[in-house]
């Protein structure tokens, strides 16, 4: 509750003083009407005017019930309890001397039917009270750590600006060395294979020609029946297994798959089949400096996929690696380009002390049943359903002048209404939350964001405050009680 409570418990308990304060459930706002000027009242609606010993004769005079604050016996009736020590608060007459104790201080019965419990009642607002405070204290102490991040990632940037230009034309120029190293290597490595294939095809046919000249001497030895039945047999194993390459298809089944060219082994779309699939296999292993275990999505802080770094165990691979982390600081140095034009150089209001520019690359989500709102600072606005359907609601406009409100405009454009805006109202919280996305005119959305950025020494001077103030007039209210003064 951010009145101040206890200054309103120190003027009731200032009006007890009062002589219009002994009449029972008076409200001290309508103190005025009960002077007893004259030995007359007035009602306080009609104009009726009384005897003022009729007050609280518990008989109603006035049709507006003026007459009977603390009785039940008008019943539009309205009885004050005071309450000293908590809240005060107003019952309806029909709930005065009904046997129940309402008011914490017990006025609404008869006196000694009813405890004062007010101070316990009101050691729950003082527990709160602090509560709250030492939660400011928290947030004032992290809007502090935002102004030291704010600092520094400034003084960052100044650093990074005075080189930028030859650091980025140095990642540049070692990407460009890196990916010709890895070119050759490659070319290097490719011939290799190709080589040792085309030995391996080599030995393969002079084992083929050599057990192939063996076999016709034998032939020679055996004489027409051996002939004869050897003949036999292969016609048997020819009706039952696949025909055996030649070396002379071998050779251009070794060279098709050098190529790419299929139609360079000579042979029918089946075997060409069977080819591509051994191809694929000799294409992961020439792959084999990148590690073969499950490939997840690899985000380097950009928000775009990167393959997984290679496995260095071979010079290619090595190479490779080195090609990836270069590649990896160029764009780092390309990301620092753009913070240096966007939050050193560029013309944006980060707020009093710069304190909105730690929040700066952060973006915020608030979900709704069927709505994503997500708000990314400096930068722009959506609107998303699901993982799809996605509408830029509005582009980054700047604060309003007191910093309580985010403006995003220049969103996507609207049928009929023109383009999207995005309004988020600011406040003071623990921590930096987009909350409660609508769109309360048509393409026109609005959101809450709280954040310690937000919060200030004047609020919580005000709470200790009210906390001192409480615990003070705690400390009178209870005297009173022990004296019976109530």
């Amino acid at each position: 509750m951010r009145g101040s409570v206890a200054l309103l418990l120190l003027a009731g308990l200032a009006l007890c003083a009062n002589a219009q304060n002994a009449i029972r459930g008076l409200n001290p706002d309508l103190a005025a009407h009960y002077s007893g000027a004259g030995g007359k009242f007035t009602c306080i609606s009609g104009g009726k005017t009384i005897p003022f010993k009729q007050v609280n004769d518990d008989y109603c005079d006035c049709a507006d019930g003026s007459d009977e604050p603390g009785t039940a016996a008008c019943h539009n009736g309205r009885f004050y309890c005071r309450n000293l020590g908590h809240e005060p608060k107003l019952l309806a007459a029909a709930f005065v001397d009904d046997g129940v104790c309402d008011c914490c201080d017990g006025s609404d019965e008869v006196k000694g039917k009813c405890s004062n419990t007010c101070l316990q009642a009101s050691a729950a607002h003082r527990e709160s009270l602090k509560s709250n405070i030492a939660q400011y204290e928290q947030a004032l102490a992290t809007k502090a750590d935002f102004i030291s991040q704010a600092r520094a990632f400034k003084q960052k940037l100044q650093t990074k600006a005075a080189t930028i230009d030859q650091d980025y034309a140095a990642a540049q120029a070692e990407v460009e060395r890196l990916k010709a190293e890895v070119s050759r290597l490659e070319a290097e490595e490719s011939v290799q294979r190709a080589a040792e294939e085309a030995q391996r095809a080599a030995d393969q046919a002079a084992q083929e020609q050599a057990a192939a000249a063996a076999a016709e001497h034998q032939e020679l030895n055996a004489g027409s029946d051996g002939h004869a039945e050897r003949t036999l047999q292969e016609e048997g194993q020819q009706a039952s297994e696949e025909r055996e390459e030649t070396p002379e298809e071998r050779g251009r089944r070794i060279a098709s798959q050098w190529t790419n060219d299929p139609e360079a082994a000579g042979v029918p779309s089946s075997q060409e089949h069977v080819n591509e699939g051994q191809g694929e296999g000799e294409e992961h292993e020439h792959h084999g400096d990148y590690s073969h275990q499950d490939q997840h999505d690899h985000e380097d802080g950009d928000g775009e996929y990167h393959e997984p770094r290679p496995d260095a165990s071979t010079p290619l691979g090595e190479v490779r690696a080195k090609l990836y982390d270069a590649e990896a600081t160029l764009r780092e140095a390309e990301r620092d380009k753009e913070r240096i034009a966007t939050y050193l150089y560029g013309n944006l209001d980060f707020g009093p002390e710069d304190i909105f520019l730690a929040l700066a690359d952060q973006c915020f989500t608030s979900s709704q049943t069927r709505w994503t709102y997500e708000a990314c600072i400096f930068k722009h606005a959506v609107q998303r359903e699901g993982y799809s359907n996605s509408v830029t609601v509005g582009r980054w406009s700047g604060f309003s002048s007191d910093y309580k409100t985010m403006l995003f405009t220049g969103g996507d454009e609207c049928w009929n209404v023109g383009p999207r805006s995005f309004t988020v109202a600011m406040s003071c919280g623990n921590e930096n939350v987009l909350s409660d996305g609508e769109e309360p005119a048509t393409c026109a959305y609005s959101a809450k964001f709280t954040s310690p950025a937000l919060c200030n020494d004047e609020e919580l001077i005000g709470l200790r405050n009210q906390l001192a103030n409480l615990e003070a007039f705690e400390r009178e209210v209870a005297e009173k009680i022990a004296k019976d003064e109530l």
